[in-house]
């Protein structure tokens, strides 16, 4: 990661029910200095999207009510936020999986568990595309 390019204008909404989670990629992106939006579930996440206009979303596939993949089909569905970068965080890694997220329009997919450096390089190098 490239220490000297400032990531404080973006704002990254981080999509898991398992709080656990939440805390660690809060945790793990602490040094982008990105500002962070969590949500517990699919329905939350696309009313933040819609309210709060997030550069990108880490976003996970098991979760109850809608799931990510139903959320990524609505974000990229909707004119307003279609442009909405959505980066898929899963356990269920199976080339089935990924390949519906890149279809429905995902910009990346990354597995759990989740290593850090990963996880970065794969937000900064969507990021900056915004600059």
């Amino acid at each position: 990661m490239d220490q000297k390019k400032d990531y404080s204008k973006f704002t990254v909404l981080i999509v898991d029910d398992i709080p656990v989670n939440i805390i660690l990629l809060k945790t793990m992106l602490a040094r982008t200095n990105v500002g962070i939006l969590t949500a517990v579930n699919g329905e939350e996440a696309i009313e933040i999207v819609r309210k709060s206009r997030p550069q990108l979303v880490l976003l996970d596939i098991q979760m109850p009510l809608m799931n990510g993949m139903e959320v990524l089909k609505e974000i990229k569905s909707d004119p307003e936020i279609k442009d909405t970068a959505v980066i898929m965080v899963s356990a269920y890694t199976t080339a089935q999986d990924i390949e519906e997220s890149m279809t429905l329009g995902a910009s990346g997919f990354i597995k759990k568990p989740i290593i850090m450096d990963t996880l970065l390089s794969s937000v900064t190098t969507e990021l900056d595309k915004n600059i």
